[in-house]
């Protein structure tokens, strides 16, 4: 069994000609290893955390399709409405959890579209919906 007698830490900034550093150690510390992140926030494994922290702003992507599908979970088929004029062809494809893909279909080009999804089994899907350089990917699940 490994343990710790004691815990110890310090800290200490050094000026040099080249710049301010910080220095800082930590004996002994026990903890479980990993990364926990909420709201952009990012806590790390052990005493000593990081000083600059960085926030990933998202900006809308030029290659997002934006779409709204209902209901999900579903029972026989879904929905999916485009927030923006859709004027290509749509291609449809379905995945299990696996990455296998289940379906593939091509549709015309229209604002709301509706698949049937009464022939596959219950569980989790993954449907990748794609027009011209746009596209759209959403988790499934049918009950």
């Amino acid at each position: 069994m490994r343990s710790s007698l004691g815990v110890g830490g310090s800290s200490n900034i050094v000026t040099t000609n080249a710049g301010n550093y910080s220095i800082s150690q930590s004996i002994g510390q026990s903890s479980v290893i990993g990364t926990y992140s909420k709201n952009g926030y990012t806590l790390r494994q052990g005493f000593q955390q990081p000083f600059i922290s960085a926030k990933i702003i998202t900006t809308p992507n030029e290659s997002s399709l934006n779409a709204i599908l209902y209901p999900n979970p579903f029972q026989q088929s879904i929905n999916i409405s485009f927030d923006q004029p859709i004027t290509n062809q749509i291609d449809i494809v379905l995945f299990d959890i696996m990455g296998r893909t289940i379906r593939s279909q091509k549709k015309s080009a229209t604002q709301l579209l509706t698949i049937s999804l009464d022939d596959i089994s219950k569980g989790a899907y993954f449907l990748s919906v794609s027009s011209g350089n746009k596209k759209f990917t959403a988790k499934l699940i049918k009950e």
